[in-house]
């Protein structure tokens, strides 16, 4: 499958090339708590294709999510808290991960597209309804399931997740445990999904340790800058970025660009 990658990389290059993106990935998700899935995917997405950037990104998201909530301050109350968000979102990511494979390429980048545009517009332009108590079952379940419908094609189930979480109006903290929280029990769901479709291959494995490792240096620089940069700028120089990626998959689906 790595010989599809688009520019024709060879191994080693590939190697070089997970650890810079997942490092850069590491450290933004450090700095603001979420977008290594995103990042990943969008940098990935300019040398190989995008069901293989799917299979690339599993690793790291997966271990970098592990390590995030490893840090969590409560995982039981996360876990009692969130419930009907994180069921809804496991069932339909486990159901929908069987397709990625069948949607091609032109599909997954417009879904992925779409999906970062949306992101970088409600980021910009702010999103401020908030939940109140009473309600808050019927939202979980929901945007768990867009989360699980969005999430098994495009790895990009933190997209609702963050629309939810920032109704919530979390502290920071909460915030990053939260997300890291929801984005590692969809891992779940994703990889039994993935590695059942070779989407994600044995292949792969070594690039993907590779990722997880330099995604794990990055979080931990990104954790020591969160207090010493201007977050805010630093969160609008992402979004700038996100969007082009974006707006690129969604021209290279609709006329069929490679």
């Amino acid at each position: 499958m790595l010989e599809e990658n688009l520019l024709n990389l060879e191994a080693h290059e590939l190697m070089v090339l997970m650890g810079m993106i997942y490092f850069i990935a590491g450290t933004i998700k450090g700095v603001i708590g979420i977008g290594l899935p995103t990042t990943g995917m969008a940098i990935l997405s300019f040398f190989v294709s995008p069901l293989i950037a799917l299979g690339l990104n599993l690793m790291p998201m997966f271990v970098s999510n592990f390590w995030q909530f490893w840090k969590a301050e409560n995982h039981l109350k996360l876990l009692k808290q969130y419930k009907f968000f994180a069921f809804f979102m496991m069932v339909l990511i486990l159901i929908t991960s069987f397709y990625a494979v069948d949607l091609g390429d032109n599909l997954i980048r417009l879904l992925f597209g779409s999906m970062v545009l949306l992101f970088v517009l409600v980021n910009f332009f702010g999103f401020q309804p908030r939940i109140n108590y009473k309600s808050d079952k019927k939202i979980q379940i929901f945007f768990g399931s867009l989360s699980g419908l969005l999430g098994g094609a495009t790895s990009l189930w933190a997209m609702p997740i963050t629309f939810y979480l920032l109704m919530k109006n979390l502290t920071p903290r909460q915030f990053v445990d939260t997300s890291g929280f929801f984005i590692l029990v969809g891992c779940i769901p994703v990889s039994i999904g993935y590695i059942s479709t070779n989407v994600f291959v044995a292949e792969m494995l070594i690039l993907g340790i590779i990722g997880s490792i330099f995604a794990i240096i990055g979080f931990q620089l990104g954790e020591k800058l969160r207090n010493k940069i201007n977050s805010a700028v630093f969160k609008k120089l992402v979004l700038i970025f996100f969007s082009l990626a974006g707006a690129k998959m969604i021209v290279q689906s609709v006329f069929n660009i490679v």
